[in-house]
């Protein structure tokens, strides 16, 4: 998969003290019932990044045609001219779980 990221998206994750890499992390190594359809094209990750932190993050998946160039690693751009449909998500909201969250999750393993 393929992120987008600008100062917005950038901005809002670090607000919650979330990096991209965690981000990323987190929505690359989504384990079912994740990602989850929230409404209006937002998908939502419940998981573990790599130092253990408990990140729900949500995302849209965007077209090639409504991502900004700048969003987007060149080394990626290469690879969307050879597989013009993958995938590309644009983080939208990222933030450590809460504790009613954290003990919902566990209900859902269980």
């Amino acid at each position: 998969m393929i992120f987008a990221w600008d100062e917005s998206n950038r901005d809002h994750v670090s607000k919650h003290g979330v990096t991209p890499a965690e981000a990323q992390f987190v929505v690359e190594n989504a384990v079912p019932p994740f990602p989850q359809e929230v409404g209006e094209g937002k998908r939502r990750v419940w998981g573990k990044t790599t130092a253990g932190r408990w990140l729900q993050v949500v995302y849209v998946l965007k077209r090639q045609s409504d991502v900004e160039f700048e969003s987007i690693v060149s080394l990626d751009w290469t690879t969307l001219q050879t597989m013009p449909d993958a995938k590309i998500a644009r983080v939208i909201h990222a933030m450590d779980l809460t504790r009613e969250m954290k003990r919902q999750l566990r209900r859902r393993r269980r």
